[in-house]
């Protein structure tokens, strides 16, 4: 049985040392250190099959190593694993040339699945889950570094493929479509994972349009959808004018709530009066922490003599917050963990010009 070897860089003495273990008793030759630069002489000296970086180190932190490395090594395995991330970071990972994107705290068993996979695997297909990096992530990667590669998506028991070549993607299958309406279905698919596999080429050509159209017209389409805008939620004519206001509002937060990785959302006056929620658990405490943030994000603008803050984005670890003035009302949306902020924001755009003339 061949015994491969690993490098561990953590900065953490409790994971590194509770990784060199678990690896080593399952058969691995193991390397540690708490030092992204160390890790980088290390690899020059031993070359380890494969890396395991934590993102966030000293000096060098896991980006910054696995950049090193691939300019090294071209051919390094690098996984890099983190307590938090967001699909940035992720996407950022696997535009440089990492192997697989793991978020803390690791099951034992499926990282030494994981690894074990990763280093019989001949054909260096890299593989990943979609709500790590989204699939127009991959596509703007694929198609700006130029590759010829085919993409295998997995969504609740379904199947599609890409294929690229030559900075844009030329086939794609979704079930029953083919071409640009397989790409827009696709771009739906928020969780699943990807596998994709280098050099591989389609036998036909169904899509001749820019990846970049392709893109723009399959987000504004999610856009459309995920805003929430139904035709039901049209003034009724008999609709008293008294209650077309909070009608107006009524709607608008249910269209907020429908964004992709929203939570709940909920609005209010400036005053902290609750105008309008959708699937707030607790509205009265949400609008109390948007007050006493918006009066802190007035502070830090003075200080910065920036004139006031838009928009506040808050990240922890189980979920993130973003709060955004508008008009004479303020948006408090809660997000999940993983979410973009900017793609929501865009979003709160799309669906206040739905309404731009209420």
């Amino acid at each position: 049985m061949t015994q491969y070897s690993i490098l561990i860089a953590d900065d953490d003495p409790n994971t590194l040392q509770l990784l060199t273990g678990l690896l080593k008793n399952n058969g691995f030759q193991v390397t540690a250190t708490s030092s992204g630069a160390e890790a980088l002489n290390i690899y020059k000296q031993e070359t380890p099959d494969i890396v395991l970086a934590d993102l966030a180190m000293p000096e060098m932190n896991g980006m910054q190593l696995l950049g090193e490395l691939k300019e090294y090594d071209p051919l390094a395995k690098v996984v890099i694993i983190t307590a938090y991330s967001d699909k940035d970071t992720v996407a950022q990972a696997f535009r440089m040339g990492a192997l697989e994107f793991l978020e803390k705290p690791i099951d034992p068993q499926f990282l030494v699945s994981k690894l074990q996979d990763l280093l019989k695997r001949e054909d260096r297909a890299l593989e990943g889950d979609l709500q790590m990096m989204n699939l127009a992530s991959i596509i703007q990667i694929n198609c700006e570094e130029r590759n010829q590669a085919q993409l295998t998506l997995n969504h609740q028991g379904k199947v599609g493929v890409i294929y690229f070549k030559d900075g844009g993607m030329i086939h794609a299958e979704a079930g029953d479509l083919s071409g640009d309406d397989a790409i827009y279905s696709l771009l739906n698919w928020d969780s699943g994972s990807f596998r994709l596999k280098m050099g591989e080429e389609p036998a036909n050509r169904t899509i001749q349009k820019s990846w970049s159209g392709l893109l723009l017209e399959g987000m504004r389409r999610i856009d459309e959808s995920t805003a929430g805008w139904s035709t039901e939620w049209e003034d009724k004519e008999d609709q008293p004018a008294e209650d077309t206001g909070n009608q107006i509002q009524n709607r608008i937060v249910k269209a907020l709530s429908s964004i992709r990785d929203v939570e709940s959302a909920v609005i209010c006056s400036l005053d902290g009066t609750i105008i309008a929620q959708n699937k707030s658990a607790d509205p009265a405490s949400e609008v109390a922490l948007g007050e006493f943030v918006q009066t802190k994000a007035e502070l830090i603008s003075g200080f910065m003599d920036a004139g006031l803050m838009e928009r506040v984005v808050l990240s922890g670890f189980e979920k993130r917050i973003i709060m955004q003035s508008q008009g004479d009302h303020l948006i408090i949306l809660t997000l999940a963990k993983r979410s973009s902020a900017e793609t929501v924001w865009q979003s709160i755009q799309t669906v206040y010009k739905r309404y731009r003339s209420a």
